[in-house]
């Protein structure tokens, strides 16, 4: 009863480990210092009214990947950072104070062992901004294919605008839209006037009334497109690998860190 009503206040899965390995002892020294940090945890608790636990992640497996050179997703990042965010706000809320009488031996014990590293994490909230999405400051390489390919875009729907509004090609199109196949810009051409209008079929409708036609005109600047956005990707895998490496490289104080962590949920 105790270990089920102690788990509905864990806040991460880290202290949940904790609370269900929690056995009876009858060694007085582990009692009597057990005992020493709920009297600690309660007494911060009523001082401080609140402790930061949210944003704590069992990340461990992610980052033993990083420790062995693989590349983290986006979202796994953001995770490490949340747990790095929070490490450090209970470091710096728990680990000292300019109260007089706030000394809690046990748990400043745990938080002085945190490790933090806030230029890694400022690293990672400035190059991704949600669960897959990577930010344009991420690099200014990044920043700079972006910019071209938003340029080319323009381009080519300026190119194909002044193709479907002109009074030439009206007659040949089932309607004066631009649609998207693939990756490629088409317009919508009558099956009857395929001939007429020079360009690569990429689609049909079901009926066949209509094909999906992408003008002669507009095949380089759909090229130079696709590889702006293959760029854009290849740029963002090494993003993600660089960031990933960061990781790697403080793979045993992160687990250290899990490892507290859950003791101070636990607490």
């Amino acid at each position: 009863k105790i270990i089920e009503l102690l788990k509905s206040k864990a806040s991460s899965s880290l202290g949940l480990k904790y609370i269900e390995e929690l056995v009876p002892s009858s060694d007085y020294e582990e009692v009597k210092y057990m005992q020493q940090e709920t009297s600690e945890t309660q007494s911060i608790l009523t001082k401080r009214g609140y402790v930061g636990l949210q944003g704590i992640h069992d990340i461990e497996d992610k980052v033993k990947r990083a420790g062995v050179g693989a590349s983290l997703d986006p979202g796994s990042l953001i995770m490490i950072a949340d747990t790095l965010r929070a490490a450090r706000t209970l470091r710096n809320s728990l680990s000292g104070s300019d109260e007089e009488d706030f000394n809690y031996p046990i748990i400043q014990a745990l938080t002085n062992a945190l490790y933090t590293f806030r230029d890694i994490e400022d690293r990672i909230y400035t190059s991704i901004v949600g669960e897959s999405e990577i930010s344009d400051n991420a690099s200014t390489t990044l920043k700079t294919i972006r910019r071209r390919i938003v340029q080319k875009n323009q381009s080519i729907r300026s190119k194909l605008n002044s193709i479907i509004s002109s009074t030439t090609y009206q007659k040949y199109l089932q309607d004066n839209i631009i649609s998207m196949r693939g990756d490629r810009f088409v317009i919508p051409v009558k099956a009857e006037y395929r001939s007429v209008v020079s360009g690569i079929v990429h689609d049909q409708s079901s009926s066949g009334a209509t094909l999906f036609i992408e003008p002669m005109s507009i095949v380089e600047m759909n090229n130079e497109l696709r590889k702006l956005k293959l760029d854009e990707q290849e740029e963002i895998e090494r993003i993600l690998s660089e960031l990933s490496a960061m990781i790697g490289e403080i793979s045993g104080e992160l687990i250290s860190n899990q490892e507290i962590l859950g003791k101070l949920d636990f607490a």
